[in-house]
């Protein structure tokens, strides 16, 4: 991770990098994390670390356990079926709305982030295709123009990002499916094709949740 200037906000924005950090793997699932060792790497003082993790731990991304310390949170199976279907739900609602008020920003940002991740295939970069996957799904999310879905989406999902970034990069899942998958949902978007967006993103985010079962069991 890079060092926080030292801006207004520091707590936001130490917490916005130790998001994503642990949504893009930077710190695995189950990683003990110190305050003192994220304060020496960001260029911050202890405190606004300490205030980013109860922030954190908030959203799920992180828990705390007394006498032991703070860890990334590491899934079971209700987290991960209950993560999912919140998803399921906020995409297929923000695709709707995102197709019906910016479909040709939408169109843009989803080929742009489509782009990235074959380039990430082609380098067999697993973090940028990642990157690149989360840039794809916060655009439908962005595009729908409604603030507080927006606000809670990016509250409430990181744990799932997360884990689809430990398939990525861990488990070795492969892209393939996932890179069709992209470009079926630009397709129906572009043909303004509403319930069949829809169904792709649930079908999308269902096959994440069938590979971290078969992660888990495994």
């Amino acid at each position: 991770m890079d060092p926080i200037p030292l801006q207004t906000s520091v707590t936001e924005q130490t917490a916005q990098r130790l998001r994503e950090a642990i949504i893009l793997g930077e710190f695995p699932l189950g990683t003990k994390l110190s305050e003192q060792k994220l304060a020496d790497q960001l260029q911050v003082s202890r405190s606004p670390v300490r205030e980013a993790l109860v922030l954190l731990q908030t959203e799920g991304l992180v828990r705390v356990f007394p006498k032991r310390g703070t860890f990334v949170f590491s899934p079971d199976d209700n987290l991960t079926r209950d993560l999912c279907e919140h998803r399921t739900l906020l995409e297929t609602a923000c695709v709707a709305l995102a197709i019906e008020r910016n479909h040709a920003r939408l169109l843009k940002d989803l080929k742009a982030s489509f782009t990235h991740m074959q380039n990430a295939v082609s380098a067999e970069n697993t973090i940028n295709y990642s990157r690149g996957d989360l840039a794809f799904h916060r655009a439908i999310i962005k595009h729908s123009g409604n603030s507080s879905m927006i606000k809670v989406y990016e509250t409430t999902i990181g744990p799932i990002m997360a884990l689809r970034t430990h398939l990525f990069t861990i488990t070795g899942i492969q892209l393939d499916r996932s890179m069709e998958q992209h470009q079926q949902i630009i397709e129906a978007c572009a043909a303004r094709d509403v319930g069949r967006a829809q169904a792709l993103c649930t079908s999308h985010i269902r096959h994440l949740s069938d590979h971290v079962f078969e992660a888990q069991l495994g």
